[in-house]
């Protein structure tokens, strides 16, 4: 459990607060009795929260007036003692440090943290996040999560599926349909990747449904009978075998004219570059006394020096060609291979009879009209038996979740029963969870719609959440007590008290309380704040200077 935490921005008229000591059961922050406000209840709940792995403080009115600062802070488990320090401008790591709180050089990520302590509250369950967890249970002002008409939805923008499943979670309760919840993912992966690929034409894509695959049975029945018909007609009556290997050496053939043409276009490529090689690319000796001869007042002088740069080009298009001349001897070394591998082929088909071009166009034609339509009711067959698995998938984990959510109704219901009929003299109808389906709930007081009664079903259903599963702490800012009545008010307060379990929570106004309930709060209180410097931080942001 947290037994204290500290920071040298928490300070009582200008010196740093000594360490906050918590214990078990009910810890009060407890505020001015005339309820005075902006002195740092909340910020202190979000304090709190801070050190159980949270990050809402980081966004916090004590962040943006105070500056980033270190919070240090202690567990207990087992006897031993873990101390860590976390600072607010470095939110993703925890800080391990000795009995002085300083640092040992020793530090974990944030989610390593809050694994940790996920283990050490014996909470490594299934499914189970312990942030969403325990951030759903601590209600504070900035965390978004106080909406009385929606209990159940723990974080901002979780959807009644996600607050089913952390609920089924924290019930450890995952265990039991992660099996069945992972074959539905998969099952939907299969099926969104299938209908991706004939999205973009990896595979044939049937247009019009089951409709479209009726009529192209239909058709393929019928080029099936043409086809047929086509063999049967043939003068010679080849079988289906000598067609195909007809079909076969054509196209070996019309492979081989093709591959000869590249050869010999790559072949000339390779004689022109060699001829360039073995003569050059410039003028003799014997050229240029051969053009003197003839042109007796040239100046030689002039032509040299052209032709020295001309040589020097020369010799680097020389490299290049050298270049050129490896690579296109290593196509046409390639190229023959495979023309050859091609002349074996046609060695091995032998003579394969004489069918007219003509009769195997057409018999190509007809089959590959045949082998398309095939392609496509295959498709078609493909995405229904992938739509089948992924509905059978979803119900199967429809019906196993629903079985456990009928078993979580009932100990909830049964809880916040007992804890409100602890509320009253006379019984009332207390607040209940009615899940409908697997992904949807009913959260309710019957026939009591007010405000009150509202906040009062969220603070029973935080408490029996408590009392039924292995959530080690709650939190509940002063502003979910606003609005009950002074019989509800005392009653949760006193039930507080019935646990081991920590809760946290932000009281003021506490002379209104009646004497029993004010003296719970007193007895309970592990921080003081006030007006005139003794605010969490010292000092009050809204006094004008």
């Amino acid at each position: 459990m947290l037994i204290e935490m500290k920071s040298p921005a928490f300070k009582k008229q200008g010196v740093e607060r000594p360490p906050i000591h918590f214990k078990k059961g009910l810890n009060v922050v407890l505020g001015k009795e005339d309820g005075a406000m902006s002195i740092g209840k909340s910020s202190a709940l979000l304090a709190i929260d801070f050190v159980f792995g949270g990050n809402t403080y980081i966004r916090s009115d004590g962040v943006r007036k105070e500056g980033h600062h270190t919070i240090y802070f202690a567990f207990l488990f087992d006897g031993i003692k873990y101390r860590f320090a976390r600072n607010t401008g470095d939110g993703n790591t925890v800080f391990i440090c000795n009995e002085k709180y300083e640092l040992t050089g020793d530090q974990w990520t944030l989610d390593e943290f809050t694994t940790w302590l996920k283990k050490q509250y014996r909470m490594d369950f299934a499914g189970l996040s312990f942030r969403t967890a325990l951030s759903s249970f601590f209600r504070i002002y900035g965390k978004k999560n106080t909406d009385e008409l929606n209990p159940l939805k723990g974080t901002p923008g979780q959807n009644m599926d996600k607050s089913i499943t952390s609920i089924i979670a924290l019930f450890d309760r995952y265990k039991d349909i992660e099996e069945f919840k992972d074959n539905a993912t998969e099952q939907k992966k299969k099926l969104d990747a299938y209908k991706e690929a004939r999205k973009y034409q990896f595979i044939s894509d049937l247009v019009g449904g089951r409709k479209k695959y009726e009529e192209n049975l239909t058709e393929i029945r019928k080029l099936e009978l043409k086809l047929e018909t086509l063999t049967e007609q043939a003068e010679t009556g080849h079988s289906e075998e000598e067609i195909e290997l007809n079909k076969k050496k054509a196209a070996l053939t019309n492979g081989k004219l093709t591959l000869e043409k590249i050869i010999h276009s790559k072949e000339l490529k390779l004689h022109l570059i060699n001829t360039n090689l073995e003569y050059g690319l410039y003028p003799t000796e014997a050229d240029m006394e051969a053009l003197q001869e003839f042109f007796p007042s040239v100046n030689l002088r002039k032509i040299y020096e052209v032709e020295r740069y001309h040589r020097k080009l020369a010799k680097i298009l020389d490299a290049q060609f050298s270049d050129e001349k490896t690579a296109l001897e290593s196509e046409i070394k390639a190229l023959r291979e495979q023309l050859e591998n091609i002349n074996a082929q046609i060695d091995d088909l032998g003579f394969v009879g004489n069918i007219s071009r003509e009769f195997l166009d057409r018999h190509s034609e007809l089959k590959g009209e045949i082998d398309a339509l095939k392609t496509q009711n295959r498709a078609f067959l493909k995405q229904n038996e992938l739509q089948t698995a992924k509905a059978n998938a979803e119900e199967v984990l429809k019906r196993s979740t629903e079985d456990i959510l009928f078993e979580i109704e009932e100990t909830l219901n049964t809880k916040m029963k007992a804890l409100n009929d602890s509320l009253f003299k006379t019984k009332k109808k207390p607040p209940y969870v009615h899940f409908n389906s697997y992904n949807s709930y009913v959260f309710e007081t019957p026939d009591n719609t007010g405000t009150g009664s509202n906040y009062k079903g969220m603070l029973v259903y935080d408490l029996a959440i408590l009392f039924t599963t292995r959530l080690p702490a709650i939190a509940h800012d002063s502003l979910l007590f606003k609005n009950l009545g002074k019989d509800v008010e005392d009653g949760i307060i006193r039930i507080y008290t019935e646990t081991e379990k920590q809760i946290f929570i932000s009281y003021d106004k506490q002379d209104d309380c009646r004497p029993a309930t004010k003296k719970i709060l007193e007895e309970n209180c592990v921080l003081k704040l006030s007006t005139d410097n003794c605010e969490l931080y010292g000092r009050s942001w809204d006094t004008e200077e």
